[in-house]
């Protein structure tokens, strides 16, 4: 019989909505039916927000990951930072609340590292509040990257319908999966971003989770263009004809089922997409925009290529709500219950970075 696996989550950014959509999520009874949830950050902060947050809730702090399954009814903490509360300002980020967001990504990495944990989810925390903490990364996917030595590794976007109302998760992103190529560029430094050997890369990072994380045992995938209607014949752009193409090519060679490219007009469409398990999108808002103006009712960010599951909400640390009890839970319920399926599937161990 499958046992609970225990899901670890990061509180964010503290000065943010992380704590606030972090307490709602964990409380929800679709939540505790598929996992333990197990809050990874400032026990004090948790606890303030709850009883803030909550018509009801009881705290416990906890030493160790396994003790969440005799905590039944409670909203567990693992404490894992020392820094001064009272000095974060809600709505506003600082070197302080980046350095709070940040030690609980590197708590909970190495418990999940260590198998203590099944599965990782991420609270949103800032950009700016890493900068300021002094880590020099976009954000979450490239610090995990770092933390757990992972050379190839994608953002894999996962559509969902809205609410997610069964235990069993299923997802409407059975139809619509999406992996960038690039992430967060401008625009203007896209086209020198890609080269063949990255598409290779996330071709086949891409089959690789595919398979072993949501279980499609030969999944197709299907290729973005980056120019307007793939470039028509060079006249709009040689980076189909040079660079898109052979690497396609070169997946088939390696028994990825890769297609394309087609345009992103074309692929995107209902009926073109349901034909692929997942789309590889050359830019960030080639494939985010079709995902958020579809008929889906949101999506989950998941790290692919690491050696733990990773999953998070796709929306930020909202400092215009912060503190006023009116953000939404729903994405983070959603990429708890996304992680849990994907414990399942993959039966809850550890694999090797891809």
């Amino acid at each position: 019989m499958f046992q609970k696996p225990i899901i670890g989550i990061t509180m964010g950014d503290p000065a943010g909505i992380g704590p606030e959509v972090v307490v709602k999520a964990v409380t929800d009874k679709k939540v505790t039916q598929v996992c333990y949830p197990l809050v990874f950050g400032s026990y004090h902060i948790i606890f303030s927000s709850a009883k803030k947050f909550l018509k009801k809730a009881i705290i416990r702090k906890i030493i160790w990951p396994e003790d969440v399954r005799d905590s039944k009814d409670s909203i567990c903490v693992l404490d894992c930072t020392k820094l001064d509360r009272t000095k974060i300002k809600t709505g506003k980020i600082t070197k302080l609340s980046g350095k709070m967001a940040t030690d609980s990504v590197f708590c909970a990495t190495q418990f999940a590292l260590s198998d203590q944990i099944d599965a990782l989810v991420t609270a949103p925390l800032s950009k700016k509040g890493l900068r300021l903490a002094g880590y020099d990364f976009p954000g979450h996917t490239e610090l995990l990257a770092y933390l757990t030595a992972t050379r190839n590794y994608a953002m894999m976007f996962v559509a969902v319908h809205s609410p997610l109302s069964t235990v069993d998760c299923r997802l409407s992103t059975e139809k619509y999966k999406m992996v960038l190529v690039t992430t967060h560029l401008p625009l203007s430094e896209v086209a020198r971003s890609i080269s063949k050997k990255r598409i290779l890369e996330k071709l086949t990072v891409t089959q690789k989770a595919l398979q072993r994380h949501f279980g499609i045992k030969k999944p197709k995938i299907g290729v973005c263009a980056l120019n307007p209607h793939c470039g028509e014949e060079g006249i709009l752009g040689t980076e189909e004809k040079r660079i898109i193409i052979p690497a396609i090519k070169a997946a088939q060679k390696m028994g990825i089922k890769a297609y394309g490219p087609f345009s992103s007009d074309t692929i995107f469409s209902p009926k073109i997409s349901q034909e692929f398990d997942c789309i590889l999108a050359m830019y960030h808002d080639q494939g985010l925009i079709p995902l958020k103006m579809g008929e889906w009712g949101g999506a989950v960010n998941v790290t692919i290529g690491l050696p733990i599951i990773r999953t998070s909400p796709d929306f930020g640390t909202a400092l215009d709500i912060a503190g006023k009890g009116k953000a939404d839970p729903k994405g983070m319920i959603n990429a708890i219950l996304l992680a849990a399926q994907m414990v399942k599937k993959t039966k809850g161990k550890r694999t090797s970075s891809f």
